[in-house]
C-alpha cells in the first residue's frame, strides 16, 4: 500500500504548537518551584558574614541560598535556628554545622553525600590567600613573570 509521504507528519516532528506546549509545561513547573525566602537567605548571609569574618555584601547571595537548602534538607533546621541565635558561643550541637558553613564557604562546596561543587570562582578561599587564583584565572597581566615581592628586595 502506497502512503503519500507529503500528508504524513513524523511523531517526532516539532510543530510551533507543540513547542508552546511544551514550553508551557516547563515554565509551569519553574514557577511551582519553590522560591526562596529572601529574608531567611539574608539572616543566613549575616551569619556567614559574622562565622567567616567577611562582610556580607562579599557572600554571594545565590550560593547562601543553596547553602542554607543543603543544610536544611539534611535535617539541620533546628542547629542552625540555634547557631543563629548564639553565634558568637556555639554549643556541641552547633560547633559541627559551624564548620560545615565555613568550610563550605570557603571551599564552595555544599556539604551532602556527595558534596556538590555550588561555585568554584566564589569561594572565599580566593579572596582569603592572596597568592592564589582560581584555575584560568591569571593574577594579572604578566603576573607569573614577576619575582615575588620577598625576592625582590
Amino acid at each position: 500500500m502506497a502512503q503519500d509521504s507529503g500528508n504524513m507528519r513524523s511523531a517526532a516532528t516539532l510543530t510551533r504548537r507543540s513547542f508552546a506546549t511544551l514550553w508551557g509545561a516547563a515554565t509551569g513547573v519553574a514557577i511551582a518551584a519553590p522560591v526562596p525566602n529572601a529574608a531567611a537567605v539574608d539572616s543566613f548571609r549575616a551569619l556567614s558574614a559574622t562565622l567567616t569574618g567577611f562582610d556580607e555584601s562579599q557572600l554571594d547571595r545565590g550560593f547562601a541560598s543553596e547553602l542554607r537548602r543543603a543544610l536544611l534538607d539534611a535535617g539541620h533546621a533546628s542547629n542552625l535556628a540555634a547557631l543563629a541565635a548564639t553565634a558568637a558561643a556555639p554549643t556541641p550541637e552547633t560547633g559541627a554545622l559551624e564548620t560545615d558553613i565555613i568550610s563550605a564557604w570557603y571551599s564552595g562546596v555544599l556539604p551532602g553525600a556527595p558534596p556538590v561543587v555550588a561555585t568554584l570562582y566564589g569561594a572565599l578561599i580566593w579572596s582569603a590567600v592572596d597568592f592564589a587564583t582560581p584555575p584560568g584565572v591569571c593574577g594579572g597581566g604578566g603576573g607569573w613573570s614577576q619575582a615575588p615581592a620577598e625576592a625582590a628586595q
